[in-house]
């Protein structure tokens, strides 16, 4: 019983030896997207600032951002739709993180 379940660790640590992972992910990229979707996250409950506004370009320069959505009278970023961009950016980023995404 004992030499079986060497048998088996052996082949599957045998098997993953020889694969490489082919995920190209650019770590300063990741870095600088993830930190502007925080600065978002950090303002949507207070007074919007220049960096809001930075961090919303940036992220739009990849994926989608509603921009319409803030044409309101108070001009901000609806909680809900804000939520759906969010699971729309993270969703974009897993998907795109192994190309070596490159600034813009």
């Amino acid at each position: 019983m004992k030499i079986y379940t060497i048998l088996i660790l052996l082949c599957i640590s045998c098997s993953s030896i020889g694969k490489k992972s082919s995920c190209n992910e650019n770590q300063e990229f990741k870095t600088e997207f993830f930190k502007n979707i925080k600065n978002i996250e950090d303002q949507m409950t207070k007074v919007k600032n220049e960096s809001f506004d930075s961090s919303l370009k940036f992220i739009s320069k990849y994926t989608h951002v509603s921009f319409n959505s803030m044409n309101n009278y108070a001009r901000t970023y609806p909680l809900g739709i804000f939520e759906k961009d969010k699971e729309g950016w993270l969703k974009w980023y897993e998907e795109n993180k192994c190309n070596n995404i490159q600034f813009k």
